[in-house]
């Protein structure tokens, strides 16, 4: 088949027949010899995950295979109820068949009826564009989790260790961690030992002298109002025959500790905020080889104690004496007497549910790269960047010998760690040593955010390992890559990584350090496309969302953060109650997730109910806190207009959300108020000539972005923010809210030049002024620190982080435009690879790995002549724009276009072809057309 140009079907090509039918007449012979492969297979998101309380969860894999054009035609899932009957073709649980599609995620379970606690095995084959069947997957599984409450068997326990008194403003009560124990016989064969356990509080579970798991932090933060989440454990290699121990130290958490700036604005509560004493619950399921049951539950048998650790809280850090641990307390053959009976408490109001997010792991150690004395006895540990977690401590010395850590993000002029911006969080670790030779210790109940450990009390001089950074996180920030010609952008991304590392904690936190770390929903909401592309957080945000909706105020409001443990006066604020709306849409656009719609639904509808009752005449005024763009120089957007220009924004995505999940006639209801909003918006706010009234960076890039310009008037609007641009010297004069928008609405109209030259700024304010002053992570404000003490600098104690990833939403411009990677319909089934290449930028490559599987897209320029180089997963299709009017100067890799097999172009627009291609591996050049 020779070069043809086609008339492009702008319509959705969603039809599988259809597309199937496209990819296979355009594809390069696939023989038997190479077979489609499944791999990545994940339940709910999650790898094997140990437990799922979702009635009919769903599945989901990749596929990969040789050559190009490749599609999975067919698949066929399998589910047993244990792994030798998964293998020997006994599928006694669920057996799709031969199912015709080529979908590879979003399948829901339509088997037998799932049971409370039990395990399942599962594995998938795959047809391919030839129909020729792959091998079975490498099989999989997930457990169901305690699906009814009577299956519980745990009681709530704990210890009374004294109560809150005093100055609550002027002193901090820490009080000591709690120490549970159980001791049990088994003189039976073990077939299976689940252990299932939560807490109000924080906890660690341990067995037999070892933790279980490689978790911090459990259960996790939630409402425990309305949830309780727990984590499941298979245990059954950690017992033994004869005496066998359960064990769990428990602590503040978020349950009951300091949380946010409560103490710093001096609240009626400042800790406390869900309950006062921390309790544990658990119970171990253990299944027998003869087909009996035993079940090892919390309750009155139990002993409790306090032990070595005689502070533990999140903001205020932790401290243990070593003289004072119960050796040996949680193995066979401790000696109990002295301990106590457990304290009882009642359970809680909220629901317990399996965990569905990811848990905070160990993500990276880091050994100093530096140790210095700035003054005697005081040495500083360099870690070389600023991340989220603990130190490890190695010591050796005599019993008694108390050292302090503390953490800090920079440096005084002194050398010593600056403390003054992390406010009321003392973030202080203590450890009194016990004597006994080299000590390793690590904090349990704590985190702080730190580039520089300051130690103090040492014994002797500490050589480099005496300290290790251990960073922390809810997620792996492996989804991506990222290279340019310009090693400051590259220092740039790097730093976007570590800070979503630092601050997708548990909940996407505004900063890891000060006395806030709340999951503030205006951060959240303007980085949400950012984050999809650095990691997978799909499992992340469907969490993160329950906490949302928990928290969406009685109104319909959803609040400045969630979870939402207290409030001041204003509970809301326009553009960050939108993460409600935002945060959906951007899951059903990267992941193809409609449950999560659904799941939001209801609220979304009573949020836009409470924006309609606010509104006259179709716009809102700014209401609640009135944060406006926040941190923007020298510009002011009002808040009359912010608030208008989101209302727009989600009725746009509730149009569209709506008609994804069948709600037809919302569907119209809301394009319907978009429409008589976009209207009502130009009439006040958009002037004839294409000004806005405020006529700042921001209502530009908001106005443009949002689609509420009128067509005839968009493109003076861009051209307005561009000179704007240019005359504030090719800097920003935005905020939060405003900074990503102008990228992509300049991107958007035609000025890639212009995105580049801000991409590359280095002079306040710009990313660069970040990384040519020396940082590890992304600031909270455009000039937080600068090398040169005569530079305007807004170092400010009572406000000013060094890991904030708001700014870091240039991500999403740096994939979606610098590189071309996006969706042309929702999961990247559709994939659209269209760079915006620039004189600015000699080259860049990167990739994703989306949830279809690994897209790259590099480009680079060497005179006049361009190459892109795509990778198109398999199962996918990809509309690339090649940017040149020369047709006939367009090669894929050594051939000239018009004699390829197997391409085609859709259209030819202005100085832009649009080739179709399958999966696969494509190289193309041309003469560029600049």
């Amino acid at each position: 088949m020779g070069f043809s140009i086609v008339q492009r079907d702008t319509t959705k090509r969603s039809v599988f027949f259809i597309y199937l039918v496209i990819f296979s007449f355009l594809s390069v012979a696939n023989t038997t010899e190479n077979p489609l492969t499944a791999y990545d297979l994940k339940v709910e998101y999650l790898e094997n995950p140990s437990a799922i309380d979702v009635e009919h969860p769903r599945f989901s894999w990749k596929v990969r295979g040789e050559g190009r054009n490749r599609v999975q035609s067919a698949y066929q899932i399998v589910v047993a109820t244990t792994r030798e009957k998964l293998a020997a073709g006994d599928w006694d649980v669920w057996d799709t068949g031969k199912a015709v599609t080529n979908q590879t995620n979003q399948i829901e379970y339509n088997g037998a009826l799932l049971e409370s606690k039990a395990e399942y095995h599962w594995k998938v084959r795959v047809w391919d564009e030839g129909d020729i069947r792959s091998e079975w997957s490498v099989p999989a599984k997930w457990s169901m989790g305690v699906l009814h409450f009577s299956d519980w068997e745990g009681l709530f326990i704990g210890l009374d260790v004294g109560q809150f008194e005093g100055n609550k403003y002027d002193s901090l009560y820490l009080p000591p961690a709690r120490y549970l124990r159980k001791s049990f016989s088994v003189d039976k064969k073990v077939k299976r030992a689940t252990a299932y356990t939560t807490a109000l509080g924080v906890y660690e579970f341990r067995l037999n002298g070892a933790k279980v798991g490689d978790y911090y932090l459990l259960p996790g933060w939630t409402d425990y109002n309305k949830r309780v989440y727990y984590q499941s454990f298979d245990v059954t290699d950690m017992i033994t025959t004869g005496e066998n121990v359960v064990g769990a130290v428990v602590a503040d958490g978020w349950y009951s500790g300091y949380i946010g700036y409560a103490l710093l604005v001096r609240l009626d509560k400042v800790r406390g905020f869900y309950g006062e004493n921390p309790s544990f619950m658990g119970q171990i399921v253990i299944e027998y080889e003869d087909g009996s049951e035993e079940v090892i539950a919390s309750n009155k048998s139990w002993k409790a104690s306090q032990g070595g650790i005689r502070e533990a809280d999140i903001l205020m850090g932790e401290t243990y004496d070593a003289t004072q641990q119960n050796e040996g307390w949680d193995a066979p053959g401790f000696e109990d007497s002295l301990w106590m009976s457990p304290k009882v408490y009642t359970y809680p109001n909220g629901r317990l549910q399996a965990y569905p997010g990811e848990l905070i792991e160990e993500r990276e150690r880091l050994t100093p790269l530096s140790v210095k004395e700035p003054k005697p006895g005081t040495y500083v540990f360099d870690l070389g960047k600023n991340i989220a977690g603990i130190a490890e401590l190695k010591v050796r010395g005599q019993k008694g010998t108390k050292v302090k850590i503390k953490y800090g993000e920079i440096l005084n002029s002194d050398g010593t760690v600056l403390t003054e911006n992390l406010r009321m969080a003392r973030a202080t670790d203590t450890y009194i040593l016990s004597g006994q030779g080299e000590e390793l210790w690590q904090p349990k109940f704590t985190y702080h955010g730190f580039q520089y450990v300051q130690v103090t009390g040492y014994p002797g001089e500490p050589d480099a390992d005496a300290i290790t950074g251990i960073a922390l996180s809810s997620i792996a920030t492996d989804a991506s890559t990222f290279k340019s010609s310009n090693g400051m952008n590259n220092q740039l991304y790097s730093n976007i990584l570590t800070t979503q590392s630092a601050n997708f904690f548990e909940v996407p936190t505004d900063c890891p350090q000060r006395d806030e770390r709340l999951g503030w929903t205006g951060d959240a909401q303007t980085y949400c496309r950012s984050a999809s592309y650095n990691a997978d957080v799909s499992a992340f945000f469907t969490k993160f969302l329950v906490d949302l909706d928990d928290a969406q105020r009685w109104y319909g409001a959803y609040p400045n953060f969630a979870p939402f443990p207290y409030s001041r006066p204003d509970q809301y604020a326009p553009a960050w109650m939108d993460a409600g709306v935002i945060i959906p849409w951007n899951m059903y656009k990267v992941y193809g997730d409609t449950r999560i719609v659904e799941r939001m639904y209801p609220g979304m509808k009573k949020f836009m109910d409470f924006q309609a009752d606010a509104s006259t005449d179709y716009l809102r005024p700014g209401g609640g806190n009135n944060w406006g763009d926040w941190l923007a120089v020298d510009e002011q957007t009002s808040h009359d207009f912010i608030g208008s220009s989101y209302y727009g924004y989600d009725a746009k995505l509730m149009a569209e959300m709506a008609e994804a999940i069948g709600e037809n006639e919302d569907a119209v209801s809301y394009m319907n108020l978009f429409n008589n909003i976009k209207k009502a918006f130009a009439k006040k706010y958009i002037l004839e000539n294409g000004y806005t009234t405020e006529d700042t960076q921001t209502s530009y890039a908001l106005a443009l972005y949002f689609g509420l310009y009128p067509h005839d008037l968009a493109q003076k609007g861009a051209d307005r923010l561009a000179e704007k641009v240019i005359n504030n010297g090719n800097k920003f004069s935005t905020g939060f809210l405003g900074t990503k928008h102008v990228m992509l609405a300049l991107a958007q109209y035609g000025y890639a030049d212009l995105c580049f030259k801000l991409f590359q700024q280095t002079e306040y304010p710009s990313w660069g002024y970040s990384v040519v002053n020396g940082s590890t992570s992304i600031w909270e404000r455009w000039n937080s620190y600068t090398k040169n003490p005569d530079e305007n600098s807004s170092l400010n104690a009572a406000m000013n982080s060094f890991s904030h990833y708001a700014f870091g939403s240039v991500a999403e411009w740096m994939f979606i435009h610098g590189l071309g990677i996006d969706t042309n319909d929702e999961g990247f089934r559709n994939i659209i690879i269209k760079p915006a290449i620039s004189k600015e930028m000699g080259s860049m490559v990167g990739s994703y790995e989306s949830i279809n599987g690994l897209i790259e897209s590099g480009w680079e320029m060497k005179g006049n002549r361009l190459t892109l180089n795509v990778t198109v997963p398999a199962n996918t299709r990809a509309e690339v724009y090649i940017p040149t009017s020369k047709i006939a100067s367009i090669k894929e890799g050594k051939t000239k276009l018009n004699k390829h097999e197997g391409l085609k172009i859709l259209e030819v627009i202005e100085d832009e072809a649009v080739v179709e291609i399958g999966s696969g591996k494509y190289s193309f050049s041309c003469t560029w057309k600049q």
